[in-house]
């Protein structure tokens, strides 16, 4: 089946909705020895945020069942805490959760996957450690809707399904917000680091194959 969305880095920045920098944060394509083209997503100190604000052509609506992939390489310092490397982002009016999804660094060395319900209550639903500097697959099966008894997430990390809030997986909850979500990449917080995060095969699609990371 056909992708939704393609967002590999050989086909430019107009794959995205907006390009997010503060003052000297930057947004490139690079190449890498194992990746091939990559976005280079530069954070600087002193800057709160650099991020691509994704999809172009594309918006999640209400019943969608979708898949999001990708690979994501922090070059980041050993404990820096972000807000957010991943963002599944709330846009539009009658915000309640603002981003219902979200993948941050943590100062204990771990990457963590975050649900906010719409009284902003953040749960942790998965964490694994960090490997700074190392490539990681992330494939999340996300179904739209903003009745907390239909939406639902599903994530793989590394080809591996995972268990999410310990127990499932599968973990249901309000994955529709506002207006519309948007996915996005980057850096978000973590203003006193200097942070890189390199991402590739940006993809959105309606099965986990056609999204799922290839080496």
């Amino acid at each position: 089946m056909a992708l939704l969305w393609n967002g590999d880095a050989a086909l430019g920045p107009t794959v995205f909705k907006v390009l997010e920098t503060d003052s000297l944060g930057s947004i490139s394509v690079v190449q890498d020895s194992l990746a091939g083209k990559v976005w280079k997503i530069h954070k600087p100190v002193k800057n709160h945020r650099t991020e691509v604000h994704a999809a172009s052509g594309f918006v999640a609506g209400e019943g969608d069942d979708i898949y999001i992939g990708w690979r994501s390489k922090l070059d980041i310092p050993e404990h820096a805490q972000t807000f957010a490397v991943f963002q599944w982002k709330a846009y539009g009016d009658n915000m309640m959760q603002n981003f219902p999804l979200v993948f941050k660094t943590l100062i204990t060395g771990e990457i963590q996957l975050q649900y906010a319900t719409p009284q902003k209550v953040h749960i942790g639903l998965w964490s694994a450690p960090l490997s700074r500097n190392e490539w990681n697959d992330f494939v999340l099966h996300l179904y739209i809707s903003r009745d907390p008894a239909k939406g639902f997430v599903e994530f793989w990390y590394n080809g591996v399904q995972q268990q999410l809030a310990g127990s499932a997986a599968r973990y249901y909850g309000r994955t529709l917000d506002a207006g519309h979500c948007d996915p996005k990449w980057g850096v978000y917080g973590g203003d006193a680091y200097t942070i890189t995060n390199y991402v590739a095969a940006l993809k959105i699609g309606p099965n986990y194959t056609g999204v799922a990371p290839k080496h």
